[in-house]
């Protein structure tokens, strides 16, 4: 299997508070039931996810010279990219930081922001 190959670093340790803080507080996201299993997130991964995502609403800025919107519109962009290219892209060189593949979630996340950015400037009539 390719994913086993995927190296898996984790910083934090797996015993004591910064394990109950970090790693056992989750989000379990579910929307009509079409997730099976539901997808869920903890702590680190969402802390992971906001830097990508500040990354992200950067790189987008850079690209299309327009912002995806503020902290939250870039974390929502940025989990619904890292979560479809995390699904469906398997890359032989990614590597993931507690759980979080990190190329495959900036990847995904750019290709939708971008995206995003761009169909929201040809009907938002912003310029």
């Amino acid at each position: 299997m390719l994913l086993a190959a995927i190296p898996d670093l984790h910083f934090i340790p797996n015993h004591g508070f910064l394990d109950q803080l970090f790693h056992q507080t989750n989000f379990t996201i579910q929307v009509l039931g079409l997730f099976h299993p539901p997808f869920f997130i903890n702590l680190i991964q969402l802390i992971i996810l906001l830097i990508i995502a500040i990354a992200v609403n950067a790189i987008t800025e850079r690209l299309t010279s327009r912002k995806i919107g503020g902290l939250f519109a870039a974390v929502f962009v940025t989990l619904i990219g890292s979560y479809l290219a995390t699904q469906f892209v398997k890359l032989p060189f990614d590597f993931a930081l507690e759980g979080v593949r990190i190329i495959a979630a900036l990847l995904g996340a750019v290709v939708i922001g971008v995206f995003y950015t761009l169909i929201r400037g040809q009907f938002g009539g912003k310029h």
